[in-house]
């Protein structure tokens, strides 16, 4: 009698278990590839809110933005107008800041990719490499939970050629879609900071997180919070616009 009890129990119970078994994971190389491009494409423009909180101050930029492929993209400061027409640039030659009232564009040497930008809690590296994963991480994708549901965590390793600042990603998304919902970056085993995707709505034809807030570990009441107010993806873009003459052409419009 136990052990047809136990065949019972067993029986009733497989389903259950078989219903709790995770999905397989998907292939990781689609993941990257969405990552990628959650906010870029071909080509893209639209107008950005960075908003720093520190100890010591706070301040807010507007921004318009530009991305075309993976290696050109263009930041453009609009207000306030004590610093608008400053921007950065990235281009096949490396990273630039232009500053307007010496009318200068100056290369960013990959030493200082680390510092930041504008007084933010972005580094140079966040705010214009926004890296390829697939060019510059070996990726591995597992199950983990938050909160109870079942969330994809994805755990990015620099390759050994590549000139990143940070030595791994960990990026925490839906399973549906996978939107990412944090990341965790890392200095050696220590997390130094950690962003918050929120305001999950339509941006340019995209589903896309259009709000993301950073917080340094070791400051927690410091914040920098990045509000996408517009973009629009696959749209014609100048190619001269990622140049030193294209750049302080946009510089100096109002």
């Amino acid at each position: 009698m136990r052990s047809l009890l136990t065949c019972v129990c067993l029986l009733t119970l497989a389903p259950l278990a078989l219903a709790d078994e995770a999905p397989p994971l998907p292939e990781v190389a689609r993941v990257v590839d969405h990552m990628d491009d959650l906010y870029r494409s071909k080509s893209s423009e639209g107008r950005v809110v960075m908003k720093v909180v520190t100890e010591n101050y706070q301040r807010e930029l507007t921004m318009d933005v530009w991305s075309k492929g993976d290696d050109e993209a263009l930041v453009v400061i609009r207000s306030p107008a004590r610093e608008a027409g400053t921007a950065t640039l990235r281009n096949d030659d490396g990273l630039w800041n232009y500053a307007p009232r010496a009318d200068r564009l100056i290369r960013i040497p990959s030493g200082l990719l680390s510092q930041s930008w504008m007084g933010s809690h972005f580094s140079n590296d966040d705010l214009m490499r926004e890296s390829s994963y697939d060019d510059d991480y070996d990726a591995s994708l597992a199950w983990g939970d938050r909160g109870g549901q079942r969330v994809l965590v994805m755990t990015l390793v620099p390759k050994k050629e590549a000139a990143v600042v940070y030595t791994r990603l960990v990026f925490t998304m839906t399973t549906e879609g996978w939107l990412p919902l944090s990341a965790d970056f890392y200095d050696g085993d220590d997390v130094v900071k950690r962003m918050t995707y929120s305001d999950i709505g339509d941006l340019g034809g995209r589903k896309v997180p259009k709000k993301l807030v950073v917080v340094p570990t070791d400051k927690p009441k410091e914040s920098t919070t990045v509000t996408y107010e517009k973009m629009s993806f696959d749209g014609p873009i100048d190619e001269t616009l990622f140049t030193p003459r294209g750049v302080r052409r946009v510089a100096q419009q109002r």
